[in-house]
């Protein structure tokens, strides 16, 4: 049954939320600061807490977060906020071989403005800079940029308050990222790159080039999990269309994320149902088109769509169903959460020994300090 796969949308009115400064108490406005300390750059008044509606979204929907729009509308704005984010257009070259980001940014700044901490070159996955020690900040710095940068567009998060808005952001960082790295990665091996690990901009590992035994080790455990993920992926021939929801439901699924407030975590859940929703539409769509030319009755549409939903939602989250899940889907489960723990936990240890000069403010308020915020 199609249920099966399926969570129900809760219907809920819009939610009015009272966001003036002066409405919330000076301790709870430092406590939600906490990260946002000593910044180098200066805000309007109004803006001094509040995350601007103009970057977390700047495309802001007239419906109810709750309403649940046509596929084709949401895949039109999704599909082009993707196309933004990757620079597509972008012709401006390679990124410097190695260097800062300007300034030292915080997590403050680089939420504000995401393109201050990197130029916003393609994100097509092409071997022009070699992972090293010396390129290693300027990769981090241009996939931090490109995921809020995507972030931006999301205007679902407006209605979250601060504190959780900060922590999903914190907290999904590196599953999203290495999603993406993961989709990348499947694109290339289907253009006949089977040895290169690919990380977007034109920074690449080949092993047959490294020269640096902790880079080497974090690349090879990297390609070696982004290997196993990628299968399935392959097994379905994911659409970036699927690509691209599928993304969205990963950062609003909360299922391991601890210390969001009640309600913030009430609302991830059912923006994640949505979603779903809406994969689940497009792929019934793409279904019954097929059906056309395969001659398919609805009951073999309804397994053929519950067949791909389930592929397609197993992959990246593991999503818990009715039914038995097999232990191929269990240990692709596994491997894709590992993933993302690796790594968070190997950038950590960059961060903490400062290997390629990653002990920058950025990359501890998201690597070390938020692990401190992850637990509370």
């Amino acid at each position: 049954m199609l249920e099966e796969f399926i969570f129900g949308i809760e219907e809920e009115q819009d939610v009015e939320k009272n966001t003036e400064i002066g409405t919330k108490p000076k301790e709870v406005i430092d406590q939600r600061m906490t990260l946002f300390a000593n910044h180098s750059f200066q805000v309007s008044q109004g803006n001094c807490v509040r995350f601007p509606s103009n970057q977390f979204g700047y495309g802001l929907s007239n419906y109810s977060p709750y309403f649940l729009q046509d596929f084709t509308q949401v895949l039109n704005r999704y599909m082009q906020l993707e196309a933004y984010c990757d620079a597509v257009d972008d012709l401006s070259g390679p990124l410097p071989k190695s260097g800062k980001a300007p300034n030292e940014p915080d997590l403050f700044q680089a939420l504000f403005f995401p393109k201050s901490i990197a130029p916003r070159t393609p994100m097509k996955p092409v071997a022009s800079t070699q992972m090293t020690e010396q390129t290693l900040s300027a990769m981090w710095f241009r996939l931090v940029a490109h995921y809020f940068e995507w972030l931006a567009g999301i205007s679902e998060l407006q209605y979250l308050n601060d504190q959780d808005k900060l922590r999903l952001a914190v907290c999904q960082l590196c599953k999203v990222i290495c999603f993406s790295v993961v989709y990348a990665n499947y694109g290339s091996k289907k253009d006949g790159n089977q040895d290169l690990l690919f990380f977007g901009s034109g920074f690449y590992w080949d092993p047959a080039r490294g020269n640096d035994q902790l880079m080497n080790d974090y690349c090879q455990e990297m390609k070696r999990i982004i290997n196993q993920v990628i299968r399935p992926v392959e097994k379905v021939s994911m659409t970036k269309e699927e690509f691209v929801l599928v993304k969205l439901i990963l950062l609003f699924d909360c299922t391991n994320l601890m210390g969001m407030s009640y309600e913030g975590l009430e609302f991830t859940r059912s923006m994640c149902n949505k979603y779903r929703m809406t994969l689940l539409n497009y792929v019934t769509y793409g279904m019954e088109e097929i059906s056309d030319s395969e001659g398919w009755s609805e009951d073999e549409i309804k397994i053929h769509t519950i067949e791909r939903m389930r592929n397609l939602l197993d992959l990246p989250i593991g999503v818990e169903v009715e039914i038995e899940i097999s232990r191929y889907q269990l240990f692709i489960w596994y491997n894709f959460q590992k993933l993302g723990k690796l790594d968070d936990d190997s950038l950590a240890e960059m961060v903490q020994s400062n290997y390629g000069g990653m002990r920058g403010t950025l990359q501890q308020q998201i690597h070390t300090e938020s692990k401190k915020m992850r637990n509370h």
